[in-house]
Protein backbone atom coordinates (compact mmCIF):
# COMPACT_ATOMS: atom_id res chain seq x y z
CA UNK A 1 0.00 0.00 0.00
CA UNK A 2 2.40 2.56 0.82
CA UNK A 3 4.88 1.39 -2.12
CA UNK A 4 1.66 2.34 -4.10
CA UNK A 5 0.92 5.64 -2.53
CA UNK A 6 4.37 6.74 -3.10
CA UNK A 7 4.71 5.66 -6.84
CA UNK A 8 0.99 7.41 -7.24
CA UNK A 9 2.83 10.88 -6.00
CA UNK A 10 5.56 11.34 -7.83
CA UNK A 11 3.73 9.48 -10.75
CA UNK A 12 0.97 12.27 -10.76
CA UNK A 13 3.54 15.36 -10.67
CA UNK A 14 5.25 14.03 -13.45
CA UNK A 15 1.82 14.01 -15.25
CA UNK A 16 1.45 17.57 -14.06
CA UNK A 17 4.59 18.36 -15.15
CA UNK A 18 3.67 17.70 -18.64
CA UNK A 19 0.81 20.87 -18.52
CA UNK A 20 1.40 24.24 -19.39
CA UNK A 21 2.06 26.34 -16.17
CA UNK A 22 -1.25 28.01 -16.68
CA UNK A 23 -2.79 25.07 -17.05
CA UNK A 24 -1.69 23.46 -13.48
CA UNK A 25 -2.22 26.16 -11.60
CA UNK A 26 -6.17 26.23 -12.68
CA UNK A 27 -5.96 22.52 -11.71
CA UNK A 28 -4.55 23.42 -8.82
CA UNK A 29 -6.83 26.11 -7.95
CA UNK A 30 -9.77 24.44 -8.49
CA UNK A 31 -8.81 21.21 -6.34
CA UNK A 32 -7.60 23.72 -3.33
CA UNK A 33 -10.60 25.94 -3.73
CA UNK A 34 -12.84 23.02 -3.53
CA UNK A 35 -10.82 20.32 -1.27
CA UNK A 36 -9.59 22.74 1.35
CA UNK A 37 -13.04 23.29 2.23
CA UNK A 38 -14.17 20.67 3.55
CA UNK A 39 -11.09 20.79 5.79
CA UNK A 40 -12.13 22.07 8.62
CA UNK A 41 -8.53 22.34 10.57
CA UNK A 42 -7.43 24.14 7.62
CA UNK A 43 -9.75 26.95 7.04
CA UNK A 44 -9.72 27.09 11.57
CA UNK A 45 -6.17 27.79 11.85
CA UNK A 46 -6.26 30.46 8.79
CA UNK A 47 -9.22 32.35 10.23
CA UNK A 48 -7.62 32.19 13.47
CA UNK A 49 -4.09 33.68 12.51
CA UNK A 50 -6.12 36.09 10.22
CA UNK A 51 -8.30 37.48 13.25
CA UNK A 52 -5.02 37.40 15.53
CA UNK A 53 -3.34 39.56 13.06
CA UNK A 54 -5.77 41.43 11.61
CA UNK A 55 -8.03 42.26 14.18
CA UNK A 56 -9.61 45.23 12.54
CA UNK A 57 -10.54 43.23 8.82
CA UNK A 58 -14.47 42.63 8.94
CA UNK A 59 -15.77 39.20 8.61
CA UNK A 60 -16.29 39.49 4.83
CA UNK A 61 -12.78 40.82 4.23
CA UNK A 62 -11.65 37.55 6.50
CA UNK A 63 -13.28 35.44 4.54
CA UNK A 64 -12.43 36.87 0.91
CA UNK A 65 -8.53 36.17 2.30
CA UNK A 66 -9.50 32.73 3.31
CA UNK A 67 -11.45 32.06 -0.38
CA UNK A 68 -7.89 32.58 -1.74
CA UNK A 69 -5.43 31.49 0.12
CA UNK A 70 -7.61 27.79 0.04
CA UNK A 71 -7.02 27.98 -4.05
CA UNK A 72 -3.44 29.41 -4.21
CA UNK A 73 -2.65 26.40 -1.77
CA UNK A 74 -3.80 24.00 -4.37
CA UNK A 75 -1.69 26.20 -7.15
CA UNK A 76 1.42 26.05 -4.89
CA UNK A 77 1.21 22.40 -4.47
CA UNK A 78 0.28 22.10 -8.05
CA UNK A 79 3.13 24.20 -8.91
CA UNK A 80 6.12 21.77 -7.99
CA UNK A 81 5.34 19.62 -10.46
CA UNK A 82 7.14 21.99 -12.67
CA UNK A 83 9.96 23.46 -10.12
CA UNK A 84 10.74 19.81 -9.27
CA UNK A 85 10.68 18.64 -13.78
CA UNK A 86 11.58 21.79 -15.03
CA UNK A 87 15.42 22.87 -16.65
CA UNK A 88 16.69 25.86 -15.03
CA UNK A 89 16.19 27.86 -17.97
CA UNK A 90 12.35 26.81 -18.76
CA UNK A 91 12.08 28.09 -15.06
CA UNK A 92 13.73 31.58 -15.08
CA UNK A 93 12.11 32.49 -18.48
CA UNK A 94 8.64 32.62 -15.75
CA UNK A 95 10.67 34.60 -13.14
CA UNK A 96 10.84 38.44 -13.14
CA UNK A 97 13.12 40.93 -11.00
CA UNK A 98 10.74 42.84 -8.50
CA UNK A 99 11.57 45.48 -5.81
CA UNK A 100 14.95 45.06 -4.16
CA UNK A 101 15.83 42.23 -6.68
CA UNK A 102 19.13 44.10 -8.49
CA UNK A 103 20.28 45.01 -5.11
CA UNK A 104 20.09 41.01 -4.17
CA UNK A 105 21.99 39.72 -6.61
CA UNK A 106 24.56 42.82 -6.55
CA UNK A 107 25.14 40.92 -3.30
CA UNK A 108 25.38 37.72 -4.23
CA UNK A 109 27.99 38.49 -6.91
CA UNK A 110 30.18 40.42 -4.62
CA UNK A 111 31.81 37.18 -3.16
CA UNK A 112 32.89 39.89 -0.16
CA UNK A 113 30.69 38.54 2.56
CA UNK A 114 28.29 35.62 3.11
CA UNK A 115 24.41 36.52 1.93
CA UNK A 116 21.36 35.02 4.08
CA UNK A 117 18.26 34.74 2.13
CA UNK A 118 15.45 34.85 4.54
CA UNK A 119 12.62 33.15 2.97
CA UNK A 120 9.41 33.07 4.63
CA UNK A 121 6.51 30.87 3.48
CA UNK A 122 5.05 33.36 1.31
CA UNK A 123 3.93 32.88 -2.80
CA UNK A 124 5.67 29.82 -3.75
CA UNK A 125 9.74 29.58 -1.86
CA UNK A 126 10.44 26.82 -4.13
CA UNK A 127 10.51 29.46 -6.94
CA UNK A 128 14.06 30.77 -5.01
CA UNK A 129 15.86 28.44 -4.86
CA UNK A 130 16.32 27.99 -8.75
CA UNK A 131 16.60 31.78 -8.84
CA UNK A 132 18.91 31.98 -6.76
CA UNK A 133 21.21 29.45 -7.69
CA UNK A 134 20.99 30.39 -10.94
CA UNK A 135 23.52 33.16 -10.01
CA UNK A 136 25.25 31.55 -6.75
CA UNK A 137 25.09 28.14 -5.42
CA UNK A 138 22.92 27.95 -2.17
CA UNK A 139 23.13 26.03 0.84
CA UNK A 140 19.79 24.99 2.40
CA UNK A 141 18.73 22.91 5.46
CA UNK A 142 16.65 19.93 4.12
CA UNK A 143 14.96 17.43 6.71
CA UNK A 144 13.55 14.44 4.61
CA UNK A 145 10.30 13.44 3.58
CA UNK A 146 8.78 10.60 4.82
CA UNK A 147 7.48 9.24 1.62
CA UNK A 148 10.89 7.90 0.17
CA UNK A 149 10.10 7.98 -3.36
CA UNK A 150 8.78 11.82 -3.50
CA UNK A 151 12.02 12.37 -1.06
CA UNK A 152 14.73 11.31 -3.48
CA UNK A 153 12.48 12.85 -6.53
CA UNK A 154 12.78 16.60 -4.51
CA UNK A 155 16.58 15.95 -3.39
CA UNK A 156 17.50 15.10 -7.46
CA UNK A 157 15.20 18.25 -8.50
CA UNK A 158 17.02 20.75 -5.46
CA UNK A 159 20.49 19.39 -6.11
CA UNK A 160 19.86 19.96 -9.98
CA UNK A 161 19.45 23.35 -9.32
CA UNK A 162 22.77 23.66 -7.56
CA UNK A 163 21.69 23.83 -4.13
CA UNK A 164 23.87 22.39 -1.26
CA UNK A 165 21.64 20.28 1.20
CA UNK A 166 22.43 20.66 4.84
CA UNK A 167 21.30 18.47 7.73
CA UNK A 168 18.78 19.79 10.49
CA UNK A 169 20.90 19.18 13.03
CA UNK A 170 24.04 20.37 14.87
CA UNK A 171 26.00 19.56 12.03
CA UNK A 172 23.98 20.83 9.37
CA UNK A 173 24.41 24.54 11.02
CA UNK A 174 27.52 24.48 11.39
CA UNK A 175 27.97 23.66 7.23
CA UNK A 176 25.60 26.89 7.19
CA UNK A 177 27.94 28.74 9.38
CA UNK A 178 30.76 27.54 7.29
CA UNK A 179 29.50 28.69 4.07
CA UNK A 180 28.82 32.06 5.16
CA UNK A 181 32.39 32.40 6.46
CA UNK A 182 33.64 31.89 3.52
CA UNK A 183 31.36 33.83 1.37
CA UNK A 184 29.23 31.68 0.20
CA UNK A 185 24.80 31.91 0.19
CA UNK A 186 22.73 30.48 3.20
CA UNK A 187 18.83 30.12 2.18
CA UNK A 188 16.39 30.03 5.55
CA UNK A 189 12.67 29.20 6.17
CA UNK A 190 12.24 31.44 9.42
CA UNK A 191 8.64 31.50 10.45
CA UNK A 192 7.75 27.97 11.63
CA UNK A 193 8.05 27.19 15.31
CA UNK A 194 11.01 25.90 16.08
CA UNK A 195 12.13 23.20 18.75
CA UNK A 196 11.71 24.17 22.47
CA UNK A 197 15.47 25.80 23.18
CA UNK A 198 15.65 26.83 19.94
CA UNK A 199 13.66 29.80 19.90
CA UNK A 200 12.75 32.75 21.67
CA UNK A 201 9.19 35.18 22.14
CA UNK A 202 9.17 38.22 19.82
CA UNK A 203 6.24 39.84 18.50
CA UNK A 204 4.34 38.77 15.21
CA UNK A 205 1.75 40.97 13.99
CA UNK A 206 1.07 42.44 17.80
CA UNK A 207 1.08 38.39 19.05
CA UNK A 208 4.15 37.03 21.05
CA UNK A 209 5.73 34.30 18.69
CA UNK A 210 8.10 31.70 19.42
CA UNK A 211 10.51 32.22 17.00
CA UNK A 212 13.22 30.74 16.01
CA UNK A 213 16.97 32.39 16.44
CA UNK A 214 19.06 30.41 14.00
CA UNK A 215 19.23 33.67 11.33
CA UNK A 216 19.74 36.22 13.66
CA UNK A 217 22.66 34.16 15.28
CA UNK A 218 24.35 33.61 12.23
CA UNK A 219 23.95 37.17 10.58
CA UNK A 220 26.04 38.15 14.13
CA UNK A 221 28.68 35.50 13.95
CA UNK A 222 29.14 35.16 10.12
CA UNK A 223 28.56 39.57 9.91
CA UNK A 224 26.91 38.05 6.85
CA UNK A 225 23.96 40.79 4.71
CA UNK A 226 20.84 39.40 5.16
CA UNK A 227 17.68 39.77 2.80
CA UNK A 228 14.10 38.77 3.14
CA UNK A 229 13.14 36.94 -0.13
CA UNK A 230 10.45 35.82 -1.78
CA UNK A 231 8.48 34.88 -5.32
CA UNK A 232 5.11 36.34 -5.41
CA UNK A 233 3.16 34.24 -7.88
CA UNK A 234 2.08 36.79 -10.38
CA UNK A 235 -0.59 35.59 -13.47
CA UNK A 236 2.16 34.93 -15.50
CA UNK A 237 4.77 33.35 -13.28
CA UNK A 238 6.98 34.69 -10.20
CA UNK A 239 8.40 38.39 -9.32
CA UNK A 240 11.07 37.97 -7.54
CA UNK A 241 11.73 40.28 -4.68
CA UNK A 242 14.16 41.17 -1.69
CA UNK A 243 14.43 43.66 0.96
CA UNK A 244 17.48 44.68 3.15
CA UNK A 245 16.54 43.25 6.71
CA UNK A 246 15.91 46.16 9.62
CA UNK A 247 19.13 47.43 11.16
CA UNK A 248 18.10 46.16 14.55
CA UNK A 249 18.65 42.65 12.63
CA UNK A 250 22.06 42.82 13.59
CA UNK A 251 21.75 43.49 17.10
CA UNK A 252 23.42 41.79 19.80
CA UNK A 253 20.19 41.82 21.73
CA UNK A 254 18.17 38.72 20.45
CA UNK A 255 14.76 39.75 21.47
CA UNK A 256 15.66 42.78 19.73
CA UNK A 257 17.17 41.09 16.36
CA UNK A 258 14.10 38.68 15.99
CA UNK A 259 11.53 41.46 17.01
CA UNK A 260 13.49 43.21 13.93
CA UNK A 261 13.62 39.67 11.63
CA UNK A 262 9.54 39.18 12.12
CA UNK A 263 8.59 43.22 11.29
CA UNK A 264 10.41 42.66 8.07
CA UNK A 265 8.25 39.32 7.29
CA UNK A 266 4.85 41.41 8.28
CA UNK A 267 6.09 44.36 5.79
CA UNK A 268 6.53 41.63 3.32
CA UNK A 269 3.14 39.93 4.19
CA UNK A 270 0.63 42.87 3.66
CA UNK A 271 1.64 43.28 0.24
CA UNK A 272 0.05 39.98 -0.56
CA UNK A 273 -1.74 38.86 2.18
CA UNK A 274 -3.67 35.94 0.38
CA UNK A 275 0.20 34.67 -0.71
CA UNK A 276 1.12 34.04 2.80
CA UNK A 277 0.92 30.80 4.72
CA UNK A 278 -1.69 31.50 7.26
CA UNK A 279 -3.36 27.24 7.61
CA UNK A 280 0.24 27.06 9.66
CA UNK A 281 -0.59 27.28 13.03
CA UNK A 282 2.49 30.30 13.96
CA UNK A 283 0.81 30.78 17.78
CA UNK A 284 0.27 27.11 18.88
CA UNK A 285 3.39 27.24 21.26
CA UNK A 286 2.37 30.53 23.50
CA UNK A 287 4.26 32.20 26.48
CA UNK A 288 2.56 31.47 29.63
CA UNK A 289 -0.21 32.92 30.44
CA UNK A 290 -1.58 32.83 26.84
CA UNK A 291 -3.50 30.30 25.79
CA UNK A 292 -3.37 28.06 22.44
CA UNK A 293 -5.56 30.03 20.15
CA UNK A 294 -6.99 27.15 18.02
CA UNK A 295 -7.82 25.15 20.75
CA UNK A 296 -10.34 27.94 21.48
CA UNK A 297 -11.08 28.44 18.28
CA UNK A 298 -12.06 24.63 17.75
CA UNK A 299 -15.67 23.70 16.87
CA UNK A 300 -16.94 27.45 16.12
CA UNK A 301 -16.94 26.83 12.36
Amino acid sequence: MADSSRSYTTTLLTGLSRLPLGVVRWLGRQVGGNAARLDRRTKEAILVNLSICFPYYTEQQKRAILRKRLELIGQTAAEMSHFWTKDSATLLSRCVDGPGAAEFKQALLAEEHGVLAIAPHMGNWESLNNYICSVRPMTVMYRPQKNEALDAFILKARERSGAELAPTNRRGVMQLMKTLNTGGVVGILPDQVPQKGSGEYAPFFGRPAYTMTLASQLANKTKAKAFIVAGIQTPTGFEMVAYPVDADFYSDDIKTSLTALNRGIEQLVLTHPEQYQWEYKRFKTPPEGLKNPYNEYRGKE
